[in-house]
């Protein structure tokens, strides 16, 4: 199934209409507009000024967002503590992305004053916090500065020199205090506070012995106090530690003011998602080729919707004339991709590769298939994939996500159910064999490894086989035969060959007769001869023998893609050993505590804890490898990608959507 075809819409229109125009094309939610090419005596519109305007009104509300998100943990603090009684504003469990009627949505200026306003009381506010975080850092640093003078029991002022007397106040490190001791035997009087690791000294002395007693102090590492406080030491502290608990308080309650605007948050987010759309509006005005009375806009329509909006337009007083027309020779159309609600989700792994490129079948519908076969394989326990389904499911029927929103747990919750099948097919159960419990199931990978591993290549031919014969059809309809038989189909010949030829000797319960050994002998021939001529194909004199010989390369390359799968059977079987290691650690610390209970509960909580660290690991695990086998082995035999996704006009909202749109971003 290709993407879905796009349509060039080319409108003409009055300039004092454009505005109106764009609004419409807005509410149907199908046009993606892009630059129309400029023509001879026409301009681009400039709307840089009313950008700039939606810009600085963005920024108010990302201020509000800011201030609340950084004052969000210490208010939770705060109320558990009983400081402050504000009662945050309660979300519904697992709320989903909130909706909007198109209605709703053009009401919404109706906000500003209020978030406005709220905005201007919280600037005051962050201000104040500012001032009161200063003051605090301020009433620290006097506390922290002065902590050495506690013990001096004198004002700091009284500290100066006489006329004939030196008075020295300042620290020496407790290590360094005989040494400081020396200035009494060159005539100092010396009073010594220890504190701690430093130890506070005041030395009186003549000024006639400064140079000999400054330079004793100066070996003892002696640091004089430069302090500018007026008072005692400890009425200071004492004062600052006062004024640092009514700083705490004003806090606390700049904190619960500030915390209290919480019920401006939806308002805010419904306002900044206007202006993005509003912003996306005039960047499109900008892409329209005007004169001074007229205009001229291009867009891209998905085909299945044209008839719509030719219909809108047609009764329309807006358009004096358009066309909507397929793509030309040259033009880049967007890709569109339409899948039903099970493949839907998987756009999403795809378009980390990379988008389909526009005409380019779209590979969903196989990635889907493949991603949900591999996934479940990889994690393998049925209990692991029955929390998975269960978890991601409450969270669908809670939040019931519009269509291309939430795709990654979507694919988590079919990788549960994937997870569940392939547990009971492998006989796994939080860790526990089926044979422990007497159910059935194919074979334990544990105890039957190689099986896992051919399984698991098994898989991996698969899908590289199905992907080049996606690549075969798509030649054949690009009317290349003898590309998709030599290119493609020489695999086929050379994977059967191997088979007919070698399966007996890989696989010792399989007996094959003389006949089909040749067949297959004769099948690898053919098989190697037409790589080599897709090689050849399209060069010209040398070049051929080179093309043909560096195809051989190739099958280099293919088993080493197909040593790729071989993660599938290492994360397989990782799940299962770590989950029973899990298993039996916990029979361990049951045994050895001699009361049963607290046993069972210690075993418990190591069984929960361990399975949970399990299911998050290789669930990771399951989606990163799982998402490397499609991009790598998978895509490198079928798929090109590089197409740009179809944005229309509408889709940048961030945080609400529109119910009534039909067409969403990819």
């Amino acid at each position: 199934m290709p993407v879905v075809e796009m349509r060039k819409l080319v409108l003409i229109g009055n300039s004092s209409e454009r505005e109106q125009l764009i609004k419409l094309l807005h509410t149907e939610g199908c046009a993606q507009i892009v630059f129309a090419p400029k023509q001879e005596g026409t301009h681009y519109a400039d709307k840089q000024s009313a950008l700039e305007t939606y810009g600085a009104k963005k920024a108010k509300i990302d201020f509000v967002f800011d201030l609340l998100k950084s004052c969000q943990i210490e208010a939770q603090a705060l109320i558990k503590a009983k400081k402050i009684t504000y009662k945050p504003v309660k979300k519904p469990f697992l709320a989903g992305k909130p909706s909007l009627t198109m209605e709703e949505f053009y009401k919404t200026p109706q906000l500003e004053q209020d978030v406005f306003d709220a905005a201007d009381r919280l600037s005051r506010l962050s201000e104040d916090l500012l001032k009161n975080k200063a003051n605090e850092i301020k009433l620290k640093n006097t506390v922290a500065q002065l902590q050495p003078y506690k013990e001096v029991d004198a004002k700091l002022e009284s500290f100066k020199d006489t006329a004939n007397v030196c008075i020295l106040l300042g620290t020496v490190p407790s290590a360094r205090k005989a040494a400081a001791q020396k200035a009494e035997e060159a005539g100092a009087y010396m009073l010594y506070y220890d504190s701690g690791a430093n130890c506070t000294v005041v030395s009186f002395f003549l000024k006639e012995k400064y140079d000999e007693i400054a330079k004793i102090l100066s070996d003892a590492e002696f640091s004089a106090c430069t302090l500018n406080y007026t008072g005692v030491p400890k009425d200071i502290i004492a004062e600052s530690e006062q004024l640092l608990e009514a700083n705490r308080t004003m806090r606390e309650k700049l904190i619960e003011q500030i915390i209290s605007f919480e019920y401006i948050l939806d308002d805010c987010k419904r306002l900044y998602d206007y202006y993005l759309i509003e912003e996306r509006k005039l960047e499109c005005e900008m892409q329209t080729c005007c004169t001074e009375t007229s205009y001229i806009l291009e867009a891209w329509v998905p085909k299945d919707k044209t008839e719509e909006l030719d219909k809108v337009l047609e009764s329309s007083p807006l358009a004096l004339m358009y066309e909507m027309r397929e793509p030309v020779e040259g033009e880049k159309p967007p890709t569109y991709v339409e899948d039903n609600a099970v493949v839907e989700p998987y756009q999403s792994v795809t378009n980390m590769f990379s988008a389909p490129a526009y005409g380019e079948i779209n590979p969903n519908p196989f990635v889907a298939f493949f991603f949900f076969l591999f996934f479940g394989m990889m994690l393998a326990d049925a209990g692991y994939g029955l929390i998975l389904t269960v978890l991601t499911g409450i969270v669908l029927i809670k939040q019931r996500p519009p269509k291309g929103q939430s795709s990654l747990i979507k694919i988590i919750f079919m990788g549960g159910i994937s997870t569940v099948i392939w547990g009971i097919i492998l006989g796994s159960y939080f860790g526990f064999s089926a044979a422990d419990i007497g159910v059935w199931y194919w074979f334990n990978p544990i105890e039957e490894p190689m099986k896992m591993l051919y399984l698991s290549l098994a898989m991996g031919i698969f899908q590289m086989c199905f992907g080049l014969g996606i690549n075969m059809v798509a030649m054949f309809k690009q009317k290349k035969p003898l590309d998709a038989i030599s290119g493609t189909l020489s695999w086929y010949f050379m994977l059967l060959g191997l088979a007919m030829a070698f399966g007996s000797s890989l696989v010792t319960a399989i007996t094959m007769p003389a006949w089909v050994k040749t067949a297959g002998y004769v099948l690898l021939g053919v098989g190697v001869f037409l790589l080599m001529l897709s090689g050849a194909l399209h060069k010209k004199g040398a070049g051929k023998i080179s093309g043909a010989l560096g195809r051989l390369y190739d099958i280099v390359n293919f088993f080493s893609d197909l040593m790729s799968y071989t993660r599938i059977f290492g994360l397989g079987l990782a799940s299962a050993v770590i989950g029973m290691v899990f298993n039996e650690i916990g029979q361990v610390v049951m045994n050895l505590i001699p009361i049963k209970v607290i046993g069972i509960f210690a075993a418990a909580i190591v069984f929960i804890i361990g399975h949970v660290f399990n299911i998050g690991i290789n669930a990771l695990g399951a989606y990163v490898h799982n998402s490397r086998l499609q991009f790598v082995e998978f895509f490198g035999k079928f798929y090109t990608g590089g197409g740009e996704l179809f944005r229309p006009l509408g889709c940048e909202m961030k945080y609400y959507y529109i119910s009534n749109q039909e067409v969403k971003k990819q």
